[in-house]
């Protein structure tokens, strides 16, 4: 009780900032790996992940789907705690309002794009789609609030957020409008840093600290001049390829983040132009989509792409514009699922014979009553 106070809601918002961080840094690996978005040439053992078998041992996924599901409990329940500890006039226009009600969107996100179902507070399994749901109304808030608030970084971020889940719930129009309103040069991450007490970005550690993962064997190996794709060979003094840590894999080391202070991104506004770019596709506006994936390639001082016939030559250009825009963020899954479960031409050959969600963990499956626990 000593913490139901005003002074404490700085606290209880980093508190869900920490939390989304921390479940994004613990499963991050997985998500890459499941997503093909890297390679593993390394010495720890992922089981079946790297070949997309999801499903063969859930219980590798019980830490990682407690920390998603801690993340978003966190982020619901501190909206509800600091709604009791200020007035409400204080509250519809606080900074701190508006950054909780966009972490507990993200949260949410997050899990829907990852799991094949999940659950909420122990009850029985529901479609992912109802993250997606959770969010929309979470993001809603981040703009009201966010806007009284006169916090322009967060409203951009709850538009982009709101569009890409009204998007994975197939509201396309209503996805572009959102998507329109975010400036090209917004981001929101998730903050990571080595100062005491946060969250380092492990993945850094991991490519450069040691040799756990290459681009190797990886779609991205065919464009090696990519600037959202950043990465090199590493020599050894002999000129040699040098291996990963498992002593085979050639080691092309990834350079997008290059120290653990270094964020990942939960939104921004390349992301939007391509979100709007396949809702061109979808709607058969060929020259739409190129015409905006072209706007974030010019942002990069990339060169133009030309405008595809026919969508069946538009589907794998638009997967790898988005693909490149998103690499290591952790997003690939999601698309890869919705792609085939469209089937052709949307679907991504890579994905065919792969899973391409996660199961609910079995430690939920063994304390839920829901679930048979």
């Amino acid at each position: 009780e000593d913490l139901n106070t005003p002074d404490a809601i700085a606290g209880i918002v980093g508190g869900m900032s920490y939390d989304l961080t921390q479940a994004i840094d613990g499963a991050l690996r997985e998500f890459l790996l499941a997503g093909g978005e890297i390679g593993h040439g390394g010495s720890y053992d992922f089981g079946t992940y790297p070949s997309g078998d999801l499903d063969h041992a859930p219980e590798d996924w019980d830490g990682e789907f407690g920390d998603m599901q801690q993340a978003r409990w966190v982020a619901e329940q501190g909206l509800k705690r600091i709604a009791t500890l200020i007035s409400e006039t204080a509250y519809e226009k606080s900074p701190l309002v508006a950054r909780a009600y966009l972490l507990a969107g993200f949260s949410n996100r997050l899990l829907g794009e990852v799991q094949c179902e999940s659950t909420i507070d122990g009850g029985p399994a529901v479609p992912n789609t109802e993250h997606f749901v959770r969010a929309d109304p979470l993001f809603t808030r981040a703009i009201a609030v966010g806007t009284a608030a006169n916090q322009t970084a967060y409203v951009n971020a709850a538009y982009a957020g709101r569009a890409s889940v009204r998007a994975w719930l197939g509201r396309w129009d209503e996805a572009e409008q959102d998507a329109t309103r975010v400036p090209i040069t917004a981001q929101y991450n998730a903050v990571f840093s080595t100062a005491v007490g946060a969250i380092p970005n492990d993945l850094v550690y991991e490519t450069t600290g040691r040799k756990e993962f290459s681009v190797f064997g990886s779609v991205w190996e065919s464009y090696p001049s990519d600037p959202r794709v950043p990465w090199e060979i590493r020599y050894d003094k002999s000129g040699r390829v040098e291996k990963g840590q498992d002593g085979e894999t050639p080691f092309y080391q990834q350079k997008k983040y290059l120290t653990q202070d270094d964020d990942i991104a939960l939104a921004k506004g390349t992301e939007m132009l391509v979100l709007r770019a396949e809702a061109r596709l979808r709607a058969g506006d060929l020259a739409g989509m190129t015409n905006l994936l072209n706007q974030a390639r010019a942002h990069l001082s990339m060169p133009a792409l030309t405008q595809p016939a026919t969508a069946a030559e538009a589907w794998p250009i638009l997967r790898l514009e988005r693909g490149a825009t998103l690499w290591l963020e952790g997003r690939r899954l999601n698309d890869l699922r919705r792609w085939k479960a469209a089937g052709p031409p949307q679907a991504d050959p890579f994905a065919a014979a792969r899973w391409v969600c996660f199961p609910i963990s079995k430690e939920e499956a063994r304390v839920n009553p829901n679930l048979g626990g």
